[in-house]
């Protein structure tokens, strides 16, 4: 008998990128729409046009999300990333989003008394400083390593893996949005799931689908979360 000799396929990194953007868009969609859930069930804590409103905005979140991924799989062989302007636009939005998203925490850790406060911060929020400032600065980091060095493909794999440690349960403030995550596992995750979205568009900006409508769409999430800061700030919403 002839032996049956059986091909392996080397995982490349368009192929990672690919199962680490699914990965995230898997657990985006689910604490996006756990959270549109929570607020229904909650909608009398918040004014009349919230629920609905907050419910809209997930559903236009999560469509071009899909739709992104979707041209990410369709891509076969090697990608290849952009660089110029056109990844600046893009990556410029990653480290802002984390500064916009802590909007309704007072823009911490991102002010100047931060580290004299810090003592008196319970020990689940500073985890949530923490993720805040190592999303920052992670971001920058992986921003220059793409922009000024040959290393596009390693920094783009690593925004992804860094989406997925900033997952980390990190936020116990008492709040519809939380209620069922402390009650279960003591602090929710949600808190950064704006900057996941964030890292998807960015991502498949980067590999060349739509970069104009990908880096339109992040600036979208960071406006987004500086009007929900503000609005719980400003005691608006919550």
């Amino acid at each position: 008998m002839t032996p049956v000799t059986q091909k392996t396929y080397p995982l490349n990194a368009l192929g990672v990128t690919k199962m680490l953007l699914l990965i995230i868009l898997e657990i985006t969609c689910v604490l996006s729409i756990k959270a549109a859930y929570d607020v229904a069930a909650n909608f009398d804590v918040f004014p009349v046009w919230f629920a609905p409103g907050f419910g809209l905005a997930v559903s236009v979140l999560i469509a071009p999300s899909l739709y992104f991924v979707f041209q990410m799989w369709k891509m076969e062989g090697v990608s290849h990333l952009l660089s110029g302007k056109q990844s600046i636009l893009l990556w410029i939005w990653m480290p802002l989003s984390f500064v916009c998203t802590t909007a309704v925490h007072g823009f911490y850790p991102f002010r100047l008394k931060v580290f004299s406060m810090l003592p008196w911060v319970n020990p689940v929020m500073k985890i949530n400083d923490v993720v805040a400032a190592f999303g920052f600065v992670t971001s920058v980091v992986l921003a220059g390593v793409y922009i000024f060095t040959r290393l596009k493909t390693p920094a783009g794999i690593g925004l992804a893996i860094m989406a997925l440690l900033i997952l980390i349960p990190n936020d116990n403030c008492s709040n519809p949005f939380n209620y069922w995550w402390i009650d279960t596992i003591g602090a929710s995750p949600l808190m950064y799931t704006p900057n996941l979205y964030a890292v998807l568009f960015v991502t498949c900006g980067l590999h060349g689908i739509h970069p104009k409508i990908a880096a339109f769409l992040a600036m979208g999430v960071c406006i987004g979360s500086l009007i929900l800061g503000f609005g719980h700030r400003l005691r608006i919403i919550w």
